[in-house]
């Protein structure tokens, strides 16, 4: 058994010290800004983190700082792209103004992402993100800007730090969630590259009528390519030595960068005790153990979404049939901040369309029959992604697993 450091932290927010204070960063205080928060951390021979706190906010307090000793850069880095403001903050070259504009559309406004998109959050689950961001600023205020990691993956006097809130993360986790639906490059580049309709509409089409299920067969191999995979093993009482059932995860993760876990041990005493890792950036364990149970789980290749073909109007490209009646496609239009060479800032906009299903999507990238709007036949095509707000039920889900006392 590793044995632990004798160097205990104890962390302890007095009221308002880490409301937010930066003017251009998002309006508005952390929910749990005016909290006291208490943690200890402890940290095997190996590094890893034991936290212990008697509340939720306090643990995610504390596990938000042990992280943030290890890997502040890597997860501010993420936010400020689940921010859209990679433009704004890094510059026009380092920046990249589409994926900003399009998670400033995924994401949404705050006032929007707090009435839409956290309304069924548990107290529990807010609290742990709230503590969370509390213990990232406060692993910033001591070290400083000017002390963070240098190199490559590192932060060091970098314009695009600044002290986050739990909207910030929560944006970071709903990206999260989507990395293998809307955030697929295959699927991001389609939803970016929509183009609407001029003048001369039937321009698009060519002499051919069907469904666009015909052109779609080689979509699923395509969007298959380069995902990643994973497997578990479970060996039952019978067939270990001990007596007692055995659980290896094997989630094919990669060993650097975004992708490579963190390990933790996370107590809330008589109520919460698990060890285990989970993807960087989540204030939860993904896989691990407690008491009583185990847990992992694997990717697969399932599509995480469904194409819609849409019947356009052929004398308004705007609207497609649904249950015998026109319906209007829907234009947003949002914008963000470049910041040019000359360290001007000007906004950039863009519109994304969306029928009832989902947002429109251009698949020429995949299949040059189902670009265009119209395509070949005069449809359009659609996505429903099953993603959206899956980072609510993940959440939820394992936390659950990580309190449950056996598998009924």
């Amino acid at each position: 058994m590793q044995t632990l450091s004798r160097v205990i932290l104890s962390m302890l927010l007095f009221t308002g010290l880490l409301a937010c204070s930066d003017s251009s960063n998002n309006s508005g205080q952390s929910a749990n800004a005016t909290n006291t928060f208490s943690a200890t951390v402890r940290r095997t021979e190996f590094g890893i983190p034991h936290i212990k706190a008697d509340d939720w906010a306090s643990l995610g307090y504390g596990y938000g700082y042990a992280y943030s000793q290890d890997n502040f850069c890597l997860l501010m880095r993420e936010i400020v792209i689940a921010s859209g403001r990679t433009a704004e903050l890094m510059g026009e070259e380092e920046g990249n103004i589409e994926r900003d504009l399009f998670w400033t559309f995924l994401n949404g406004t705050r006032e929007d992402f707090y009435n839409n998109k956290i309304v069924d959050v548990s107290q529990r689950t807010e609290d742990l993100i709230g503590g969370f961001t509390q213990g990232m600023n406060r692993y910033l205020q001591e070290t400083g800007v000017e002390n963070l990691a240098e190199g490559p993956d590192g932060c060091r006097n970098a314009p695009w730090v600044f002290e986050i809130d739990e909207f910030d993360l929560f944006r970071h986790l709903n990206r999260r969630a989507l990395s293998g639906s809307s955030d697929q490059g295959l699927i991001r580049g389609a939803l970016e590259s929509v183009t609407p309709p001029g003048q001369n509409v039937a321009s698009n089409l060519q002499e051919i009528s069907a469904p666009a299920g015909v052109a779609l067969r080689g979509v699923g191999e395509a969007l298959r390519e380069g995902q990643n995979a994973s497997n578990a093993i479970i060996a039952g009482r019978d067939a270990t030595q001990t007596g007692s059932s055995v659980l290896l995860g094997n989630p094919h993760q990669g060993w650097s960068g975004l992708d490579r876990l963190y390990e933790a041990h996370l107590t809330v005493p008589g109520e919460y005790d698990a060890a285990g890792s989970s993807l960087q950036g989540l204030p939860f364990l993904a896989f691990g153990f407690s008491r009583d149970v185990a847990w992992t789980h694997t990717v697969d290749f399932a599509g995480r979404f469904t194409l819609y073909e849409l019947k356009l109007n052929p004398n308004n490209p705007f609207e497609y049939e649904y249950d015998g009646e026109w319906r209007p496609i829907v234009g947003e239009t949002v914008s963000a901040l470049v910041k040019t060479g000359s360290g001007a800032l000007e906004t950039r906009e863009k519109t994304f369309y969306s029928s009832h299903y989902g947002m429109i999507l251009d698949l020429g990238g995949i299949e040059s029959l189902l670009g265009g709007w119209p395509m070949f036949n005069g449809n359009l095509l659609a996505i429903r992604d099953a993603n959206l707000l899956t980072w609510k039920r993940t959440t939820e889900e394992f936390l659950k697993k990580s309190i449950a006392a056996n598998m009924a």
